[in-house]
């Protein structure tokens, strides 16, 4: 069996939507995915590539498979997939249709949502309503 990779989603488009990372977010994962037992970590990275596969082929999700985090400005929110104890944040793309961009992926271990993760998302979200992603 050929071991799949998070990175095949770098920027991949499927039947009816599209999954994109924002830059540094592969990054972030190889540094999620090494604070992990190598065993948990293909776990939850099976369980997103799955979930990434199910979105660009367009098949309807459970209602629970991101949950709103927090709001980027005052009309647009950003999601979290939530696979205890990973957190990939993401947003829906104010440039591409049907796409999601994930900005970073992050190890979760404490209740509240982190300045830095706002701020890291913000960033990420500004930079691609700015132009500056391809």
């Amino acid at each position: 069996m050929k071991h799949r990779s998070i990175h095949e989603f770098a920027n991949l488009k499927g039947n009816r939507r599209r999954v994109i990372h924002a830059p540094g977010a592969l990054n972030s994962w190889e540094v999620t995915a090494s604070g992990l037992s190598s065993r948990k970590a293909a776990e939850i990275e099976g369980f997103l590539i799955g979930l990434f596969e199910a979105w660009i082929d367009g098949q309807r999700l459970h209602r629970g498979w991101a949950a709103p985090e927090g709001d980027l400005d005052l009309n647009t929110k950003f999601y979290a997939i939530k696979r205890i104890p990973v957190r990939a944040y993401f947003w829906y793309s104010v440039i591409h249709d049907n796409t999601i961009v994930i900005s970073h992926y992050v190890v979760k271990k404490w209740n509240n949502l982190r300045a830095q993760d706002i701020a890291r998302v913000r960033a990420n979200w500004q930079a691609e309503k700015a132009g500056v992603r391809k």
